[in-house]
């Protein structure tokens, strides 16, 4: 995609995304206040799509901004959203259903929380590949944005199925407030989840088949990088858990020699205990986050192109005498 065809200047595209996360977030407010008022369902779908989609949308933007840089097309960023957000979620949900344990106990926890890290970073993985078999540039930059994309759409679709989740549990004591919390919970940490995730993933991916090396293979940096993916995966979504069991024990509850899970909470917990969880919880999100986003800056530059060789200077000629 050139320049020209686009109509608009290279740093007004290049800052669209910001036009797009600073409007949009305008019109959700407008949409959650128009809702609330009104008291109206039908305005509620609308109030799911803003909110779930707005900070995806925005990488959508980004990443449009920037074909020319990575050697992409409009065609596989749409393509790899959409599929990512349709297919790689309902195989992704399948999956878990069917190959997770339910049992509880250390190992079962354990399980259900690194298999669904392991599945769904495979799932959005595959998703990458299909969509980019017939990118022929591949670079490991390339592979992050497209790979970023992936998991804007992923999450994009399930943040939606946990708006409707808190809209169906709360449907007679302001079901608004409760959208909007889980809508923004999840749009502030998107960019540290599915995204992060599955941009050390694509750029793992397009390394491997990088020119000359041919289609795309598993090599150790890939599996490895897989692994350590779904490993952060993992951790954050154990992180609610093992920030209840740290609260119990540090407000004097006593500690629990078991796989952490939300069940540990024996009544309502005190404001204490709610302050006690909330700065664990928020404390190791932020290190998991930290972690990936660390892996990301070290991966894109190391997924830097070298520049391009000068050509040798010519030799001056001696004139003879």
């Amino acid at each position: 995609m050139s320049d020209r065809s686009v109509g608009f200047p290279v740093a007004a595209r290049k800052h669209a995304w910001l036009v797009v996360l600073l409007a949009g977030v305008l019109v959700w407010i407008l949409a959650a206040g128009v809702t609330a008022i009104t008291q109206d369902d039908i305005l509620v779908p609308t109030l799911f799509l803003i909110g779930s989609f707005l900070v995806p949308v925005t990488v959508v933007v980004f990443a449009l901004a920037r074909l020319d840089d990575c050697h992409l097309t409009s065609n596989v960023i749409l393509l790899g959203f959409l599929a990512a957000g349709t297919v790689g979620v309902v195989v992704s949900a399948v999956t878990e259903i069917y190959l997770l344990p339910t049992g509880a106990g250390p190992v079962g926890n354990a399980l259900g929380f690194f298999g669904v890290g392991l599945i769904e970073e495979v799932s959005k993985g595959a998703v990458l590949v299909a969509v980019a078999w017939r990118v022929r540039e591949r670079t490991v930059h390339g592979g992050m944005v497209l790979g970023a994309t992936v998991g804007a759409g992923f999450a994009a679709f399930e943040s939606t199925g946990y708006a409707f989740y808190a809209y169906v549990q709360h449907t007679d004591a302001h079901p608004e407030l409760s959208i909007l919390q889980t809508e923004v919970s999840r749009a502030m940490l998107a960019p540290f989840g599915h995204l992060t995730w599955s941009a050390l993933l694509g750029g793992a991916l397009f390394a491997a088949a990088a020119p000359p090396k041919g289609g795309f293979r598993i090599t150790p940096r890939v599996l490895w990088t897989l692994l350590g993916v779904a490993a952060l995966h993992g951790t954050w979504d154990a992180s609610n858990g093992w920030s209840i069991w740290l609260s119990q024990g540090l407000t004097g509850h006593g500690w629990i020699a078991d796989w952490p899970d939300g069940t540990y909470w024996e009544g309502l917990p005190t404001q204490g205990e709610m302050w006690v969880f909330q700065g664990v919880y928020d404390g190791s999100l932020a290190i998991v986050g930290a972690v990936g986003i660390l892996w990301v800056i070290l991966s894109w530059r190391h997924g830097r192109a070298p520049a391009p060789a000068s050509p040798p200077a010519p030799s001056p000629s001696v004139k003879s005498a």
